[in-house]
């Protein structure tokens, strides 16, 4: 039989664990790693402003439906589309950066992001 003193046991769970803790970084990483420039900036906006406004709701209220939610994420996000351009590139130009008149370089800033192309049209101002 044998013998499991708390600090075999400790040590043992303390281990494992941290090896999952690793494993589960990995694939999260992996993952992000494999989306494209665009999609990874629609899952970030996405997931900011979720958590955002998941730490707004009323504590003890019921959670609306996930259409209810996907409705007020996304207005949220049209509310503040520097904060989330993903997003907003998105409903203003569907085909970015094809359907884009106005392309903006992006220098590199990592570890952010690595540059690229934006679009340009909001620094313009409103007819």
């Amino acid at each position: 039989m044998t013998d499991y003193r708390e600090d075999q046991v400790t040590r043992t769970l303390v281990d494992y664990f941290a090896k999952r803790e690793a494993a589960r970084a990995d694939r999260v990483r992996a993952f992000l790693d494999s989306l494209t420039p665009r999609e990874r900036a629609l899952v970030q906006d996405a997931a900011v402003m979720g958590y955002v406004r998941g730490t707004m709701h009323p504590q003890g209220d019921r959670v609306p439906k996930s259409p209810a939610i996907l409705a007020e994420v996304v207005d949220a996000c049209f509310a503040f589309p520097d904060l989330y351009p993903g997003v907003a590139l998105l409903e203003r130009h569907p085909g970015f950066p094809d359907g884009c008149p106005n392309l903006r370089t992006v220098p590199p800033n990592p570890p952010e992001h690595d540059g690229g192309v934006r679009c340009g049209c909001a620094d313009d101002e409103e007819a």
